[in-house]
């Protein structure tokens, strides 16, 4: 029974990968990090293709029919960054409610009560009234927040982005307040990213310059006891979760 061979969302362990090297924690498995990977190829795809709309018309004008060409792929290609990026977020729908780990990962995500609380006392850890920060469960406070605001900001971006293609189909008034709020959810959409996500993800001191766990889906010991205390008990109590949740490093 040691050498046999675990399957953790997709990812095969065997058992003596669990009990010898040094130990890891999962925090994406496989399909969370391609959801993550094609999502965010998508983003930067529309932000540069979306942005260019901006250049003015005599800087397009100097490049002649080459500019107007770049501007022809342009079109085309943040269209089709907006679909697959739709397709994405239908596809997470379907793993958050018909996968066990999506099913996990939404009933994490859920807000609860100390969600408030812990966000009180890091407040007061950050000010020095508390000596220690709250422990936190795999999602914390920040990442639910986060996370909510990727869901109504996609949606609202992938609404009136279809309107804004189809808008002979629609009056003149809606098709204006679309591009105002499209253009608007943008740049929130941006400086979401650029200022909390970058921030937090991978230019904190101890993180900087680049967070791994996008790519390798795992953190080790010391990270997760220290980021997610109250998760790593949970985990070490519960066999189940070990199997779900522990890597080794053969």
């Amino acid at each position: 029974m040691e050498n046999e061979a675990l399957t953790l969302d997709g990812e095969t362990v065997t058992e003596a990968e669990r009990v010898s090297g040094k130990r890891y924690f999962v925090r994406l498995n496989r399909a969370e990090r391609l959801q993550h990977m094609i999502f965010a190829a998508c983003f930067m795809v529309l932000v540069i293709t979306g942005f260019m709309l901006k250049i003015p018309d005599t800087v397009v004008a100097y490049f002649g029919p080459a500019g107007e060409a770049v501007f022809g792929y342009r079109s085309l290609l943040h269209r089709t960054a907006g679909t697959v990026m739709i397709f994405v977020c239908f596809y997470h729908v379907y793993y958050l409610f018909l996968k066990a780990a999506g099913r996990r990962w939404l009933i994490d995500m859920l807000p609860r009560p100390k969600d408030l609380f812990d966000m009180r006392d890091n407040l007061l850890y950050y000010i020095n009234i508390k000596k220690e920060p709250p422990e936190f469960d795999r999602f914390c406070y920040k990442h639910k927040i986060e996370y909510g605001a990727l869901i109504a900001g996609t949606t609202i971006v992938s609404v009136t982005g279809l309107i804004l293609w189809s808008q002979s189909s629609w009056s003149k008034f809606v098709v204006d307040i679309a591009t105002l709020v499209h253009g608007m959810e943008a740049i929130l959409a941006c400086l979401a990213i650029m200022i909390w996500h970058f921030y937090e993800i991978h230019f904190r001191p101890h993180k900087y310059p680049l967070d791994k766990t996008w790519l390798t889906g795992v953190i080790d010991e010391a990270e997760m006891k220290e980021e997610y205390a109250l998760h790593y008990k949970k985990i070490m109590n519960d066999p189940e979760l070990q199997k779900i949740y522990i890597k080794k490093e053969s």
